[in-house]
C-alpha cells in the first residue's frame, strides 16, 4: 500500500510548504528535498532557531542532533514519510505520527488487510502509520500482521501456514491505541466468530456490572467488545472468575457515599482515571498492598476508609490537610501560634513593634552592606535590632541551625527565623508566624541527604516571586535546578497539571511531584521523599502550595504559642519618634525667611563660576558613564561635567571616560575595560571643574589595589591590552540558559570585547566547520553546573565548555585562560 502511493507523489501543490523551513539529519533522499522546494520550502544549513522542522534518516535511534533538535530548540523531528503521506493526503500531517523514534505503539507492526472496505481500509492505514506501523497490499515475508473480517480467503489460508504471521480482527488496532499498549493478538482471531447462534454468557454482565461499583480492583481479564453484528465465541478465551453475590451487595453502598463526596483537589489519579472508583483494597483488607500510611491519604480516601473500619475519623490523621469543602470536620484542640497580641492593633508601618532582632550569619554570606539596609528597614517598621544575644532578644534571623546560638535561642524558647520570613512579613506588613519552609533555618547546609544529590530539577507554574523561592529552596536542598527542561531532568515540580513542561514529564516518564515534597525536604522530613507516588506529593491546584505542617516543627513553632506582648514604654517610644520625624518633615516643607533664601543663594554663587570655561578645540568632549557611585554624588558630577562641556553617553559602547570609585564587577565597568579610553576616578571631574578646563587622565587612573589583589590583575595593564587588541575577536559564544549574571548581561560584556554571540545552539556539524575554518578554540559554551546535562555530547568532540569566569575574569584580566574554568570529562 505505502509503496503503491510512493508513485504517486509527483505532483506538489503550490505553496504548499511555504514558510517552512527544513533542517536534514542523514541522508536523507534528493527527491524529499525535490518535493519541498517546489511546495515552496527552503533548506538550511545550520540547525538554529530559525529552523521550523527537521526531516531524518538515520539508523541512530539516539542520533545527537534529533536529540539537540527536540530538547534544546523544541523543534518537531520527522522522517521523510511525513513528506509524502501529507502529499498523497492534500494537507499536512501531524507531525507525532513521523517521529523518528522506535517508541512508538505500532513500531515493528506491517500489517496486510484483505476483504475490507475502502473506508475502513483508509481508516486502518492512518491509525497504523500515525502509530509508528506500516500497511502493505502483498502478503510476503515482511508481514507481521493479516487484517481480516471473516476467517475467509486465500491470504488467511497462506497466513494460517505461516506462524510468524498473527491474524486478527481490525478492533486489534482500535483497542491497542485505547489501550495504549499491544494487545494479545489471539483473543482477536476470526475463528472466534464461528459460533453465530451462541448466546452470551451472563456473567459477563455480571462482571460489567461489579466493575461500575466495586471500590477494589477486580482481575483485568475483560472480554474485548468488536464493532460487528455476530456475536464471538467466549468459550475460546480465558474464564473469569464467577462474581460471589456477597460481595456486590457490599459494594453498592459506597456507591453512594462517593456522590455525596465533594470534589477533592485535582490529583493524578483523577486526571488519569477520573470515571474509576478510587482503589480502597489495600486499607480494608490490610494485604500491605501499598506501603503509604494512612495519613498520606487525602481527606476523601481517609473518610471513606475510616467510615468502612467502622471507627470514626481520628482528626489527627488529618494534620496537614485541607478540610472538606461543604462537609464540618470536628477539630480536636490544637495549639494556636500568633505573632503580635490578638488584642492589640497595629498600623503597617509598625508591623515590627515589639520585636528585637538578632542577625547571625548573614554577614558573613552576603557582606554587612547588605544587613545594614535589612537593620534600617526594621527600625523603620518598628523593631530593634540588636548586636549581641540577651533574654530580651525575641527573633533571632539565621540561615541554618548549625550556630551555638541557635541551640541556645531554641533553649531560651526564641523566634527562630530567617531572612526570607522578614521579606515577607514586611510584604504583608504584619509579624505572622512562619508559614513557609524556607521561613525555618536549615537543619544543616549543604543538607547531609543524598535525595538531591543526583536530582536535576525543573519547575513549572510558579511565578515571580514564588517561582524565586521555589529556585533557593532547590538550592538548599542540594538540588541542580534548569529553567529549561529536557530528558535530563530527572524530576519536574508541578504547581498545576498543566503547561508544555507537564506534558513532555509525562511523555517522557519522568516523575513530578508537588512543592509539599520539597517543603518536607527542606524540614528534614527524608522519610518519605523517595516515594513520589505518595498521594501527599500529588495534590495540585492548592490555595496555597507553600502550606507547611506546624506540627512537624514542633520544636521551632513552640515560641509561637505565645502572642508577643508590645510594652508600654516600646509603643510610647515609637509614637515619639513618629512625632519627631513629622515634625521634622513639616519644617522640611515651611517656606525659608527672606534673609535665609538669600544666603543660600549666596553660597550657591560663591561656589559657582565666575568667569568662563576654557575649551580645547583639538580635543573632542568627553562621553562619561558612571558606575558604583551613589546617586546624589552622579548627579552632582553630571551637573560639573555639563559645565565642563562634556556629555553622559548614552550607552557603553559610546562612552569614553568611565568615572568609578573603586573596581567592581558589574557590567559597565567590565564592558569598559574593554571599549573605554580612560577608567578613572570621580577626583577627575572635581579637580577639572575647580580648574575650569578638562585636567589630563593620566593622573587620575582609577587605582584600588585591594580589588587588583583580590583578582590578580593590573587595571594599568588591562586598558592596555585591549587598547591592543579586541580579547574576544573571531570568538563565537553560545550561552547555555542557566548561566548568570544572565545571558543579556554575558552578551554585553562579550560583544563590548569584540566576541559574537549565538541566540541558539548550532548542531554539532556546523561547530566541526566552525573550529576547521577559524580554530579549534573558535567556538566556546559558556554554561554552569545546573546546565551541564544538556552540553554532555559535546564532550566527545572536545568542544570548549567553560562557566561563567571564563568571561569576567577573562575580560578584567584582558586575557583568555582556557584551563582555569573549564569543564572536563563526560556528564552522566
Amino acid at each position: 500500500m505505502d509503496s503503491a502511493k510512493d508513485s504517486e507523489v509527483d505532483k506538489v501543490p503550490d505553496g504548499f510548504f511555504e514558510n517552512m523551513k527544513y533542517y536534514f539529519i542523514g541522508n536523507v533522499d534528493d527527491k524529499i528535498q525535490e518535493l519541498l522546494d517546489k511546495g515552496g520550502g527552503k533548506q538550511d544549513s545550520y540547525l538554529t532557531g530559525l529552523v521550523t522542522l527537521v526531516i531524518a534518516d538515520t539508523e541512530e535511534n539516539d542520533h545527537p542532533e534529533i536529540s539537540e533538535a527536540k530538547h534544546l530548540f523544541d523543534l518537531p523531528v520527522v522522517t521523510p514519510g511525513w513528506v509524502l503521506r501529507s502529499l498523497q493526503c492534500g494537507v499536512k500531517l501531524p507531525f507525532s505520527a513521523f517521529s523518528p523514534e522506535v517508541s512508538q505503539l505500532f513500531t515493528g507492526v506491517v500489517a496486510t488487510p484483505s476483504k475490507i472496505p475502502k473506508n475502513d481500509l483508509n481508516s486502518l492505514w492512518a491509525m497504523i502509520t500515525f502509530y509508528g506501523g506500516r500497511c502493505q497490499r502483498q502478503l510476503n515475508k515482511s508481514t507481521t500482521h493479516l487484517m481480516v473480517l471473516k476467517p475467509e480467503g486465500k491470504k488467511y489460508v497462506h497466513s494460517l501456514e505461516h506462524t510468524g504471521i498473527k491474524i486478527v480482527m481490525p478492533d486489534w488496532v482500535t483497542d491497542c491505541i485505547s489501550n495504549k499498549k499491544i494487545i494479545d493478538e489471539e483473543i482477536y482471531h476470526p475463528r472466534l466468530l464461528l459460533e453465530e447462534e451462541m448466546k452470551e454468557p451472563e456473567v459477563v454482565e455480571e462482571v460489567e456490572k461489579e466493575e461500575v461499583i466495586a471500590p477494589v480492583a477486580v482481575p483485568e481479564k475483560k472480554a474485548p467488545s468488536f464493532h460487528i453484528s455476530k456475536p464471538w465465541n467466549i468459550e475460546k478465551l480465558e474464564p473469569l472468575e464467577p462474581v460471589k453475590k456477597q460481595k456486590t451487595k457490599t459494594r453498592t453502598k459506597p456507591k453512594t457515599e462517593r456522590k455525596k463526596t465533594p470534589k477533592s483537589p485535582r490529583t493524578v489519579a483523577s486526571l488519569e482515571n477520573a470515571s474509576s472508583p478510587r482503589t480502597l483494597r489495600n486499607i480494608t483488607n490490610n494485604t500491605g498492598f501499598m506501603q503509604s500510611p494512612i495519613q498520606d491519604l487525602d481527606p476523601r480516601q481517609l473518610a471513606e476508609v475510616l467510615s468502612r473500619l467502622g471507627g470514626q475519623q481520628n482528626p489527627a490523621h488529618m494534620v496537614g490537610f485541607n478540610a472538606l469543602p461543604g462537609q464540618p470536620v470536628q477539630q480536636p484542640t490544637q495549639p494556636h501560634f500568633f505573632g503580635h497580641d490578638p488584642t492589640v492593633t497595629l498600623t503597617p508601618d509598625c508591623c515590627l513593634l515589639g520585636c528585637i532582632f538578632l542577625v547571625i550569619e548573614y554577614p558573613e554570606l552576603i557582606g554587612k552592606e547588605y544587613t545594614e539596609t535589612w537593620k534600617k528597614v526594621i527600625r523603620e517598621h518598628g523593631g530593634i535590632v540588636d548586636d549581641c544575644y540577651s533574654d530580651r532578644i525575641t527573633h533571632v534571623l539565621c540561615d541554618t541551625q548549625m550556630t551555638d546560638i541557635f541551640k541556645l535561642a531554641v533553649k531560651d524558647s526564641k523566634r527562630c527565623v530567617t531572612a526570607n520570613w522578614l521579606n515577607d512579613c514586611l510584604n504583608r506588613k504584619k509579624m505572622l508566624p512562619p508559614w513557609k519552609a524556607i521561613h525555618f533555618p536549615v537543619y544543616a547546609y549543604p543538607m547531609p541527604t543524598t535525595v538531591c544529590k543526583d536530582q536535576v530539577v525543573a519547575i513549572t507554574g510558579f511565578e515571580g516571586k514564588d517561582r524565586i523561592d521555589v529556585k533557593t529552596m532547590l538550592e538548599v536542598a542540594g538540588a541542580k535546578y534548569t529553567g529549561f527542561f529536557s530528558r535530563a531532568n530527572t524530576l519536574l515540580l508541578c504547581n498545576r497539571l498543566e503547561g508544555e513542561k507537564f506534558g513532555k514529564a509525562r511523555e517522557w516518564r519522568i516523575p513530578f511531584v508537588n512543592l509539599q515534597w520539597l517543603c518536607d525536604l527542606i524540614l528534614g522530613r527524608v522519610e518519605g521523599v523517595r516515594n513520589y507516588a505518595s498521594p501527599r506529593y500529588q495534590q495540585y491546584d492548592l490555595e496555597d502550595p507553600f502550606r507547611i505542617d506546624s506540627y512537624q516543627n514542633i520544636h521551632l513553632m513552640q515560641p509561637w504559642m505565645v502572642p508577643l506582648k508590645i510594652s508600654p514604654a516600646a509603643r510610647k517610644d515609637f509614637i515619639s519618634s513618629q512625632e519627631h520625624a513629622s515634625q521634622g518633615d513639616k519644617r522640611k516643607h515651611e517656606p525659608t525667611s527672606p534673609v535665609g533664601s538669600a544666603a543660600k543663594k549666596q553660597r550657591k554663587e560663591c561656589e559657582d563660576w565666575d568667569g568662563t570655561i576654557t575649551i580645547d578645540p583639538h580635543r573632542a568632549p568627553p562621553r562619561v558613564l558612571f558606575t558604583g557611585i551613589e546617586p546624589k554624588i552622579v548627579k552632582e558630577l553630571t551637573r560639573k561635567l555639563e559645565r565642563l562641556g562634556g556629555q553622559v553617553a548614552d550607552s557603553i559602547q559610546m562612552c569614553t571616560h568611565l568615572v568609578a570609585s573603586k573596581v567592581s564587577r558589574t557590567v559597565k565597568f567590565l564592558s569598559g575595560v574593554s571599549v573605554c579610553s580612560h577608567i578613572i576616578s570621580p577626583a577627575w571631574l572635581e579637580e577639572s571643574y575647580k580648574s575650569r578646563y578638562i585636567l589630563d587622565e593620566t593622573n587620575f587612573v582609577l587605582a584600588d589595589k585591594e580589588a587588583e589583589v583580590t583578582f590578580n590583575f593590573n587595571l594599568k595593564e588591562s586598558m592596555m591590552r585591549s587598547k591592543h587588541c579586541k580579547l574576544f575577536q573571531n570568538l563565537i559564544f553560545y550561552l547555555t540558559p542557566g548561566v548568570k549574571p544572565g545571558i543579556d548581561m554575558m552578551r554585553d560584556i562579550i560583544e563590548s570585547a569584540g566576541g559574537r554571540v549565538l541566540i541558539s545552539r548550532p548542531s554539532l556539524k556546523n561547530i566541526m566547520v566552525i573550529r576547521k575554518n577559524i580554530a579549534s578554540t573558535a567556538f566556546i559554551v559558556v554554561t554552569c553546573d545546573n546546565d551541564l546535562p544538556s552540553c554532555r555530547d559535546l564532550f566527545n568532540d572536545h568542544i570548549e565548555i567553560h562557566n561563567a569566569e571564563f568571561i569576567l575574569t577573562g575580560v578584567l584580566k584582558q586575557q583568555l585562560d582556557f584551563n582555569s574554568f573549564k569543564y572536563y570529562g563526560k556528564v552522566g
